[in-house]
């Protein structure tokens, strides 16, 4: 009995820590194809009608259906060329995508686009607002950035969709609740 409770609290314990390890990182290059887990991008799939573009799954192509766990974050960083970059001035403030959204990333409801949080000539990170369009599983969802100072058309990328941060009321829930499991299996083997 006692061996079969230890099984059962340490498979509870090691999925608990699966369901709280986070990042997946990404890689790729050339004018499209696919990054972990599995999501399509391209560069200028509008055919850079407004200015030089990446997306998932394009500018101007839909919609990605996420198929990886709840994300709150996405940062990703491009290798450029000296005088290309990220487009500052052309943040988008609605999820109506297309050419002329700006750069934006916008996940199912589109309610409104994730905040930039950080912005430099090459890297970018979009993060969700507290409350709002988290990426679940199944949305559909799209990603569009926007460039100046010439085309990056296959350029290199990598980054991370980032899972978000347990709040401490859970691991206090958790916790919680082993404790009480351990509590009644030592009474019974107490009586």
């Amino acid at each position: 009995m006692i061996r079969k409770v230890s099984a059962l609290l340490c498979l509870v314990v090691l999925a608990s820590m699966a369901a709280l390890a986070g990042d997946i990182p990404f890689s790729g290059s050339g004018s499209s194809g696919t990054v972990n887990p599995g999501q399509p991008f391209s560069y200028n799939f509008d055919g850079a009608v407004f200015e030089p573009d990446w997306g998932i799954p394009g500018v101007n192509n839909g919609l990605a259906v996420w198929s990886g766990p709840t994300i709150d974050q996405f940062t990703i960083t491009f290798n450029l060329a000296a005088g290309i970059a990220i487009d500052p001035l052309n943040l988008g403030t609605t999820c109506n995508g297309g050419p002329f959204g700006g750069t934006a990333f916008c996940a199912s409801p589109y309610s409104q686009p994730w905040n930039v949080t950080t912005l430099t000539a090459d890297s970018i990170t979009f993060t969700a607002l507290p409350g709002g369009d988290l990426l679940i599983n199944g949305d559909p969802f799209f990603v569009n950035i926007f460039f100046t100072g010439g085309d990056p058309n296959g350029a290199s990328f990598s980054g991370d969709w980032v899972t978000p941060v347990p709040e401490p009321s859970g691991f206090v829930l958790f916790g919680s609740g082993i404790v009480a499991l351990a509590g009644v299996f030592r009474r019974k083997l107490l009586l």
